[in-house]
């Protein structure tokens, strides 16, 4: 068994990759248009995004990882379906999972993890399921916790939530991020604020105006400093465009990451 060493290892990452690849194709109809996950991110990136290019694949630890949240997404969300078939009326209440929104004013497409619509108030409960670790988990709610929640996370559930209201014609809507860690597998739920739902709007205008502007193919006018780019400071340490079609402003942002955190800083 020498010659095996790492064959299941090497095995489950080619699956993962293809895999990947394949959900990939899945989105190709949606050149140009931005996705709701996204939401928050750098005006730069988004711009890139559009123009159909893609990101370096994973490497096979977060493929792994990445893999593990699916699977925690899926089992929510067929327990949720299960019980809903058991317990609640569907003539009352629709159950909405991994469904669709579309927002043509906002250029805009996404797939929503799961949402409670009671037909009788026309109120809406939405959820979006985000997977973590306890680093991220103590972040969130230990005795130190990060204040404000997670902005890119609450502008997508925003964004979700702005599109289904638009379908169900109502902005009688609740949000909740449902939390789970990896390492403990606890979860908890967490509220969001429904000006979020503006906030989302808001983003999404801004980032189309700015881009209206951009003219040329590899969005250099989008340069650091300029609005939008990036949105918040970690994004360029962890951004799959960085090393490919950011060459020749990264030293440039690099610098300006370091001045702004400076500002922040009070130097």
């Amino acid at each position: 068994m020498k010659d095996m060493k790492g064959f299941i290892e090497d095995a489950y990452s080619k699956w993962l990759f293809e895999l990947n690849t394949e959900n990939r194709k899945k989105y190709k109809e949606f050149k140009g248009i931005f996705g709701a996950s996204s939401a928050g991110t750098c005006f730069r990136k988004q711009y890139l995004k559009t123009k159909d290019l893609q990101e370096p694949p994973f490497d096979n630890r977060v493929m792994r990882l990445l893999r593990l949240g699916t699977v925690v997404h899926t089992d929510i969300q067929d327990s949720l379906e299960d019980y809903f078939k058991k317990n609640l009326n569907s003539e009352a209440i629709e159950l909405f999972i991994e469904h669709q929104i579309r927002i043509p004013e906002l250029n805009v497409v996404g797939h929503l993890d799961a949402a409670l619509h009671n037909k009788e108030d026309n109120h809406i409960q939405l959820y979006d399921i985000k997977t973590c670790a306890s680093y991220k988990w103590r972040m969130k709610f230990g005795r130190n916790k990060e204040k404000g929640g997670s902005v890119n996370y609450n502008l997508q559930i925003g964004t979700y939530a702005f599109g289904l209201g638009e379908q169900l014609k109502t902005t009688n809507i609740d949000m909740s991020l449902l939390w789970y860690n990896k390492d403990t597998s606890a979860l908890r739920e967490e509220i969001v604020p429904q000006e979020w739902i503006g906030s989302a709007i808001e983003y999404w205008e801004e980032l189309g105006e700015t881009l209206q502007e951009v003219t040329s193919d590899n969005g250099a006018e989008l340069i650091p400093g300029s609005y939008g780019v990036p949105m918040m400071n970690w994004e360029c340490k962890y951004c799959g465009f960085k090393d490919i079609h950011c060459q020749g402003i990264i030293s440039i942002m690099i610098r300006f990451m370091k001045f702004k955190s400076q500002l922040s800083n009070g130097l």
